[in-house]
């Protein structure tokens, strides 16, 4: 039986950041990484955006190559999934039968996606966007097709109707909530987004769920909501969120809670044992709550801290949580912890001039939104939100003629 000193289960970002700190901290101890998936590990978010619309090549999605894997002794064990953990005896059991014993054990295991349990799931033509292989069959599908329908109106779903209203596919979203993006915009803005999107063209629908998918000679041809209406549909995406991959955990009894519970050092309540990325329920230091966040800043971060305290150290991940996306000519950044969000203060007219979203908890300053403005004004809002700055103080910071940056160093 095979044991390893640093055992990584999960092929992302946050599995190869942290192996590459592990190799930074320990040059001899042996790491590996298990992945279910066929592929090196590679970076998701350019997958609806630049990968899609063939901006960005195939080789720049995976920030380590093999050729560094192999220089840093670094093991990937493609294409294996792993079925238990037993924490007593330290060794993860995979799908082949195989088990091995380790010291260190980080869980990346990220996130599936929501499915939709309704008729005429089993098509051909419905697709649900994860990975590289749902984005290299998506990418064949856009070459003749000429109606998409979107299922979701979330980030992903809107950056895919954007990319395939680029490539001159006819683009239709449906989305059960009463406006796209309902979860990090408020009503005003999300209604400006949503009417943005129509003028490029992208037919959207709100308040209205798929309820069966319609098809002929085994293909989807159409997408049916709970009304009775039929959007006609060569190719669907279902963009419903997605599920952490917790299962492991879980039946192992390590901690947890829509997410695997970690602390500030990303370890699980079994000295050892660390979760990062999608699937870590992390404790925030400055928000002094635990927080699960989906996106590429955390990933890397995560990584880079499990890492280092795997091999010995003791490093906190205080980084605001961030997030970015790219619809159309639309740039949106968004930091801190967008979950809470009693009172909110926007700078600037909603439109694609540029906006800010200032948003409060408990009278503090929590998190900020920024729509198509520059770097410098980004980092300003970046130095408020870190200071925790109140209402009281910030409560002009709507004042186009102050400069953002008078409010830096409030901090009550």
């Amino acid at each position: 039986m095979d044991r390893v000193e640093y055992l990584i289960v999960g092929g992302g970002l946050a599995a190869v950041y942290a192996a590459a700190a592990i190799r930074g901290r320990d040059k001899a101890g042996k790491v590996v990484i298990i992945g279910d998936e066929l592929h090196l590990p590679y970076d998701r978010v350019p997958l609806s955006k630049g990968y899609l619309m063939d901006r960005v090549k195939r080789e720049a999605l995976f920030p380590k190559k093999e050729q560094f894997l192999r220089e840093q002794g670094i093991t990937v064990i493609k294409g294996r999934r792993a079925v238990s953990l037993d924490v007593a005896r330290r060794s993860i059991l995979l799908d082949d039968g195989s088990e091995t014993l380790f010291g260190k054990l980080l869980l990346a295991t990220g996130g599936r996606p929501r499915r939709l349990p309704i008729p005429g799931s089993e098509l051909r033509g419905i697709y649900y966007f994860r990975t590289i292989d749902d984005c290299e069959a998506i990418k064949q599908e856009i070459l003749s097709a000429k109606r998409a329908v979107i299922v979701g109106g979330g980030f992903i779903g809107c950056e895919l109707a954007a990319a395939f209203t680029a490539k001159g596919v006819e683009t239709t979203i449906i989305e059960a909530a009463s406006s796209m993006l309902s979860l990090a915009f408020d009503p005003t803005t999300a209604k400006w987004v949503e009417s943005y999107f129509v003028e490029k063209g992208v037919k959207v629908v709100t308040g209205s769920s798929a309820a069966e998918f319609l098809g002929e000679g085994g293909r989807v041809t159409a997408v049916k909501t709970k009304d009775g209406t039929a959007f006609p549909a060569d190719l669907v995406v279902v963009g419903i969120g997605i599920m952490p991959n917790t299962d492991l955990a879980e039946k192992a009894g390590l901690k947890v809670d829509r997410g695997i519970v970690v602390n500030e050092y990303l370890e699980t309540d079994s000295p050892g044992i660390f979760a990062a990325g999608d699937v870590a329920r992390f404790f925030h230091p400055v928000f002094q709550s635990h927080l699960r966040v989906e996106h590429y800043d955390v990933a890397v971060s995560h990584g880079r801290v499990a890492g280092a305290n795997m091999a010995g150290g003791r490093v906190a991940f205080t980084e605001m949580p961030h997030f970015f996306s790219y619809m159309f000519d639309l740039t949106i950044n968004a930091y801190g912890d967008m979950n809470k969000r009693e009172v909110e203060l926007r700078r600037g007219e909603v439109g694609r001039n540029g906006f800010m979203q200032f948003f409060f908890n408990g009278g503090r300053l929590t998190a900020f939104l920024s729509a198509n403005r520059p770097p410098g004004e980004i980092k300003a809002a970046r130095e408020i939100l870190a200071a925790g700055a109140s209402y009281e103080r910030l409560k002009s910071i709507s004042d186009l003629s102050r400069p953002l940056e008078e409010f830096v160093g409030q901090k009550v």
